[in-house]
């Protein structure tokens, strides 16, 4: 898979890790639209790979934790969104609506679920099915302006609530 901008990097500190995450931000693109001020126009992840040894057992633990701030959906008629704007909404909904497609796959428990239609939904495949927890924070807006965005989010964030991917377990090797 390729990512265009993507970096790997090793770290073995929180403070090295802080300054990664103000560096992505930073790095993140935004712009004004009808809807809102600071739009984000793309979306941002996180990968923390984390590797533990326990001296007492001899074990070796690792685990990935994954950092996802999804950018919001955003109707094209209310955003007035032009030329690379529009271009940058319609890339965003197709993504947003390919995640919404996975998670309705793992739901019904499809034997086929399209991870591979796209970019983000490949690239968090390890952490949407299998061994994985994984927990949505969903922000929506107390304006009456927005009711109708409020009330998408809210159906999607229902969605993934009822989506069981099953447990995780530890799997530690010696």
């Amino acid at each position: 898979l390729h990512v265009t901008n993507l970096k790997s990097e090793e770290v073995t500190s929180e403070s090295q890790i802080a300054s990664m995450i103000r560096r992505a931000r930073k790095n993140r693109a935004q712009a004004k639209t009808l809807c809102n001020e600071r739009s984000s126009r793309s979306h941002s992840v996180f990968m923390l790979k984390i590797e533990g040894y326990n001296t007492a057992t001899s074990e070796t633990c690792c685990g990935t934790l994954n950092l996802v701030d999804l950018a919001g959906s955003e109707r094209i008629k209310d955003s007035g969104s032009e030329g690379m704007r529009l271009t940058e909404a319609q890339a965003i909904n197709k993504s947003l609506s390919n995640l919404g497609n996975v998670i309705m796959a793992l739901a019904q428990k499809n034997s086929h679920v399209p991870y591979r239609n796209s970019k983000l939904t490949h690239l968090l495949q390890n952490c949407l099915g299998g061994n994985s927890k994984t927990l949505m924070f969903v922000n929506i807006s107390p304006k009456e302006e927005c009711f109708s965005e409020t009330l998408n989010s809210l159906r999607f964030a229902t969605k993934v609530n009822q989506c069981n991917i099953g447990t995780a377990c530890k799997k530690a090797a010696k």
